[in-house]
């Protein structure tokens, strides 16, 4: 391209022949002016249009990250399962055997599922036989025991002076009041030792000799401990107080079971119950040891609980 210059002595343009070097200046000024528009036509393109393949990407990106999204939700809602099913497992534990479930119940033990995971079925089914054998041959011999103690017993006379029954008739565990030991006293609201047992029960309700047995003592007041009955059973006694109507009089003999009075609120008594004591050779001795032939296991121990944690006697 030729380059012109105005010729003040002339007066003329004249053309501007441009050498080796200028022609190669001119060339290079066009091919950076032509990278640079090259370069801005780039960033327009890859800022505002996508290649087909960018545009798949993206999509599945987007598809990936809902995914994700979806999974993180689902496994919240295990999580929250999973813990309301850990609850729910704890307290079926609880109420099915009355004590909190053992730490391989509670936790995730990854070292037993191993053990069982690399162990072949041969050998689990080996292994549980042997186990099930080993407690069956225990069980017989248990069994066999048991039948020997109870050929021992079965005629023993001292068995029946045992007081092992409930005292009052139709009694549940909800009936169950103080215990031995130190107690708020109900008028005086002082701590005084109690001997015995508190049992309530309504009115007229039957009371129950615990033993056979020889009744003592028949006293009828309305102070204190109010109408009372005491058995001897050898060498336990039994001993009955705050009773309504007494069944009984005193050198009676009287078989377990046999209805000697029934539930009152005689003598200085806060509400209609049934004191009951039991003695071990002269000493007292806690008469809810002696509650287990009516009791199953369960019932059993709420009751040693209720009563010891009973802190207001009724007398």
């Amino acid at each position: 391209m030729s380059k012109y210059e105005f010729n003040k002595e002339q007066l003329e343009f004249v053309e501007d022949k441009l050498g080796l070097f200028g022609k190669l200046k001119v060339v290079f000024k066009y091919f950076v002016v032509s990278l640079f528009l090259a370069f801005i036509y780039y960033v327009v393109f890859a800022l505002f249009f996508n290649t087909k393949e960018e545009e798949r990407i993206q999509r599945e990106n987007e598809m990936l990250n809902a995914e994700y999204m979806r999974s993180i939700e689902k496994l919240d809602i295990l999580d929250n399962v999973i813990l309301d099913l850990k609850l729910k497992d704890r307290e079926i534990y609880k109420n099915v055997f009355k004590s909190t479930p053992p730490d391989m119940l509670n936790e995730y033990n990854p070292s037993l599922y191993e053990q069982l995971d690399t162990s072949s079925d041969v050998a689990l089914v080996h292994f549980t036989t042997e186990k099930i054998r080993a407690a069956s041959f225990l069980a017989q011999e248990q069994i066999k025991s048991i039948e020997l103690i109870y050929e021992t017993l079965k005629d023993s006379i001292e068995l029946s002076s045992i007081p092992v029954i409930l005292p009052v008739k139709g009694m549940s565990v909800s009936q169950i009041g103080a215990g031995i030991g130190e107690k708020i006293h109900p008028f005086y609201k002082t701590k005084s030792e109690h001997t015995g047992v508190d049992l309530l029960a309504g009115l007229g309700t039957e009371v129950l000799a615990t033993a056979h047995g020889v009744v003592i003592e028949v006293e009828r007041s309305s102070r204190g401990r109010g109408n009372q009955v005491k058995i001897d059973h050898g060498i336990y006694q039994t001993y009955y107080a705050h009773l309504g109507d007494i069944l009984v009089r005193r050198g009676q003999k009287v078989t377990r079971g046999h209805v000697i009075a029934r539930v009152g609120n005689s003598g200085l008594s806060f509400a209609p119950h049934l004191h009951y004591e039991v003695s071990l050779k002269g000493q007292i001795v806690d008469p809810v040891n002696y509650f287990f032939a009516n009791l199953s296991p369960s019932d059993y121990r709420e009751v040693l609980l209720t009563a010891l944690n009973s802190g207001q006697s009724l007398d």
